[in-house]
Parts: structure tokens; C-alpha cells; sequence
């Protein structure tokens, strides 16, 4: 008797939001460059690139090695002491969810650094992506703290951009900066959310439990997390500035790191890939007042390397970590699937 083919297995819903996602996010980024490339003469963005001084262009590039340092020694300190073997696996794991975050949305990525924490540590699930947050919260602090400052200091002249931008970004960054350094507010979140979350939803309650017992373990710990947030973006902008000397693009620091921050902060906007795209065309209106646009968007392609070169770093080291995860994931479907 023949069988009847087995009927396929549909693939999660979730599966499919990710994968609807990203392919939004290529098409976004896709459509973004292609309207930019078409605004300018490619062939100008082509003789900046030939044109670059080689020394700056070495020296600049060569800032990503110290810049993952720095985030792997971030990670290191907020992580609750014992979760983490030591700076080097911290790079490792850095490195690792760089790579993650090209083919994943919104810089998924970086949750397999909770994995790994929750796993090696027997830290809770709460406070694993509570460290996820609570970078992603110092990163925004350290670069609206900067872009602010840049604009006090250098008066940088945009005509496109509203001149409310500046003082937004000013109490934005001062948000972050209560909930990066506040326990009363760290205790706040998780009781909104205990009153606003039904019951099938109680699962986010137990991870916003994270949030507040990340603060305890952080301790003393958090003032120096936040100036160095604030050292590490810095030398993220010094980096950019560089950019521009090796594209002998005539602008001040000052400028140039309150108009680059405002062009991370739209590649950090989930939405399109890797940002690209976003931080493009924002780089371009931004400068629109101290370069041309062939010289943005030359320089729009050096930044891009900031996300490129990490992920090829971590190709020598991924199939390890990406083992273990698919090694829980086979486990947890197979005890899904066993009847009680």
C-alpha cells in the first residue's frame, strides 16, 4: 500500500515575521541606496576612493580592533561577576553576535550573548537580556551625549534638519541617562508592568525582573560603565573624523561628531540593514553644508566597514557557539514533541 506523502510541516509564525523582516529591511536599504547613488555622480565617489590617503585609510580602519576591545571590555563589567570566564570570551561573544547581526533584524544578534551568559553563568534569563538592553541604552546615552556636545561646541550649519533635532536628542540622551543610572526607575518598569501585562503575557514579567536585579549586580559598577560608554564612543567618533582626513574632507571635529552621531543614531533605527542606507543618505544631508555629496557618500562607504570587518573576524570562531545553540534547540523540540 503506498503511503500518502506526508503533509509539510508549516514553519513557525515567528520564522516568518523574521524572514518577512528581513527581507523589508534589504528592500529598505536597497531602495534608499539606489535613490542616493542616482542623486550623485558615481564616478566623483569613485576618484575620492582612489584618492585617499593610504596611511589615514590603514590608521582609521585599523580603529575597529581597539573599538571591539572596548565593547568586550564593556560587556565583561556589566555582566554579573562569575557569568563571564574572562575579557577574551566577552570578545569572543562580541564578535560572534556582530556576525549575527548582518542576516539578523534589528541587531537580533546581540540576544546570543544572553544565551551564552544564561548558559555559562546560571544567570537568569531577565537579567541576560537585560545586558543587551542596558548597552544598547549607554550606547544611545554616549552617542546623543556627544552629538549634543558637538553641536554646543561647533554650531554645525544643516539647513535640511529641523533646529529642534538638537534639543530632542538632548532629552532623549537624558532619558537614557535615568534609566542606565536609576534604581528607582530600574524598580518602576517591572511593577508598570505587572498592573499593564495580562496573564498569558506574565513571561515578559519575569524578564522585566531582570531589569532591577541587573542594577543589583551591576552596583557600584554602573558610574563607570557610563563614562566609559562614554570614552567608547568617543573613539568611535574620533574614528569617523579620521575617516574624513583620509578622504581629506575639510571639516572640524566638532562638526563632524555632531553630524556623524545624528547619522548613527538613523543607521541605528531598525529598519534597514545594517543600516545601510539610512546612514547614507543622512550622511549626505547632513555634510550638505560642508562637503559635497560624492565626499559623504565616499565616506558613508569607509563607515560601512565598521560592519563588515568584525563579522569576518568572527568566521573562524562561529561554529561553536552556533552548535551549541542548534544542539539546545534540537533538544528543546524534541522534549516538546514527546507526549506526556
Amino acid at each position: 500500500m503506498l503511503r500518502s506523502p506526508a503533509a509539510p510541516v508549516p514553519r513557525p509564525p515567528a520564522e516568518w515575521r523574521r524572514s518577512a523582516a528581513r527581507v523589508i529591511s534589504l528592500a529598505l536599504s536597497a531602495a534608499l541606496l539606489i535613490g542616493l547613488y542616482r542623486a550623485v555622480n558615481v564616478r566623483l565617489i569613485a576618484q575620492e576612493l582612489r584618492g585617499i590617503d593610504r596611511l589615514w585609510l590603514v590608521i582609521s580602519v585599523g580603529m575597529i580592533v581597539p573599538i571591539t576591545i572596548l565593547r568586550a571590555i564593556r560587556f565583561f563589567w556589566v555582566a554579573p561577576a562569575g557569568a563571564l570566564p574572562g575579557i577574551v570570551e566577552a570578545l569572543r561573544l562580541i564578535l560572534v553576535a556582530t556576525a549575527l547581526n548582518v542576516f539578523l533584524p534589528a541587531k537580533t544578534g546581540d540576544l546570543i550573548k544572553s544565551y551564552f551568559v544564561t548558559k555559562r553563568g546560571g544567570t537568569s534569563a531577565g537579567v541576560a537580556v537585560a545586558i543587551v538592553v542596558y548597552e544598547r541604552l549607554c550606547d544611545l546615552f554616549g552617542l546623543m551625549s556627544w552629538c549634543v556636545l558637538g553641536w554646543f561646541v561647533g554650531r554645525p550649519v544643516v539647513a535640511r534638519v529641523p533646529s529642534a533635532l538638537w534639543p530632542l536628542l538632548g532629552v532623549l540622551g537624558a532619558v537614557c541617562a535615568v534609566l542606565i543610572s536609576s534604581e528607582r526607575a530600574a524598580r518602576f518598569w517591572p511593577a508598570m508592568m505587572a498592573g499593564a501585562l495580562p496573564a498569558r503575557l506574565q513571561r515578559l514579567q519575569a524578564l522585566a525582573e531582570g531589569w532591577p536585579d541587573l542594577f543589583q549586580a551591576l552596583r557600584g559598577r554602573r558610574g563607570w560603565v557610563v563614562l566609559f560608554s562614554l570614552l567608547l564612543w568617543l573613539v568611535h567618533l574620533v574614528q569617523i573624523w579620521m575617516f574624513a582626513l583620509a578622504l581629506s574632507v575639510p571639516i572640524p571635529f566638532t562638526v563632524c561628531a555632531s553630524l556623524s552621531a545624528v547619522a548613527l543614531l538613523a543607521g541605528q533605527l531598525p529598519l534597514t540593514f545594517a543600516g545601510l542606507g539610512a546612514r547614507d543618505v543622512a550622511l549626505v544631508v547632513l555634510l550638505s553644508g560642508y562637503v559635497r555629496p560624492e565626499s559623504a557618500a565616499a565616506m558613508g562607504i569607509l563607515i560601512s566597514t565598521r560592519n563588515l570587518l568584525p563579522p569576518l573576524a568572527a568566521l573562524p570562531i562561529m561554529r561553536p557557539y552556533l552548535s551549541a545553540v542548534v544542539d539546545e534547540v534540537g533538544v528543546a523540540n524534541r522534549e516538546r514533541t514527546i507526549p506526556a
